[in-house]
């Protein structure tokens, strides 16, 4: 009896067919809109303005911190002069730390300055005043109007700063005010002029400046 023999046939996976055409289609850029300017431009002027406000702010910051020092100074330049508050009274003051530059000269600036008024002849405030002022680390270096009818020493230390000492007798400088405000052709009569013109008590101002002996 004849056998028959099974042929095995193995079986091909299906083939996936490749589409032939590829597509030609090609995706373009979209412009760039309006939109797109001012945002951009919106950002770089809101960077600028941050800019800006800080180097502002820092600014203030170091100028602020610099004015601090310098008032620290000149108010301990007045400490130092160890004035007794009941025998040197405070009439006026006006004490600050930025520099002031004068208006018509860059060359000057305004001195922070103290008025004061004490009991006592002008020759004698003049020479207890002369010696506080040496005693604090200053150097006499000028009577620039010698002979007016008030005293004005100024002062230099060695770093740099100045004290001016104004010193008038109260009575003559009232008087002499009074002559110039009353008359209104503003002589002032011989009987002031003629006043002792050291006579207490006396007014007195010291002024000091940090950067120049210009004022």
């Amino acid at each position: 009896m004849a056998t028959s023999k099974k042929t095995h046939t193995t079986k091909k996976a299906p083939v996936t067919k490749k589409s032939s055409t590829k597509s030609s289609k090609v995706i373009k850029a979209r412009p760039l809109t309006w939109r797109f300017y001012v945002v951009t431009i919106g950002i770089f002027l809101v960077a600028v303005a941050t800019v800006v406000v800080l180097a502002y702010i820092a600014n203030n910051v170091v100028v602020s911190q610099e004015n601090k020092t310098r008032l620290d100074r000149i108010n301990g330049i007045y400490a130092s002069l160890e004035l007794d508050n009941k025998e040197y009274t405070h009439q006026n003051a006006d004490v600050f730390g930025g520099k002031r530059v004068h208006e018509a000269d860059a060359s000057r600036t305004y001195s922070s300055k103290i008025d004061y008024r004490h009991a006592d002849t002008v020759s004698n405030t003049v020479a207890e005043l002369d010696a506080k002022i040496k005693a604090a680390g200053f150097e006499f270096i000028e009577e620039p109007y010698p002979g007016s009818d008030y005293v004005q020493y100024h002062y230099k230390s060695a770093k740099g700063e100045y004290i001016h000492l104004t010193v008038q007798s109260k009575p003559y400088q009232d008087a002499l005010y009074n002559a110039e405000v009353m008359n209104s052709d503003k002589e002032v009569p011989e009987s002031v002029y003629a006043m002792d013109k050291n006579a207490g008590p006396s007014n007195v101002t010291i002024k000091v400046n940090l950067d120049d002996n210009n004022e």
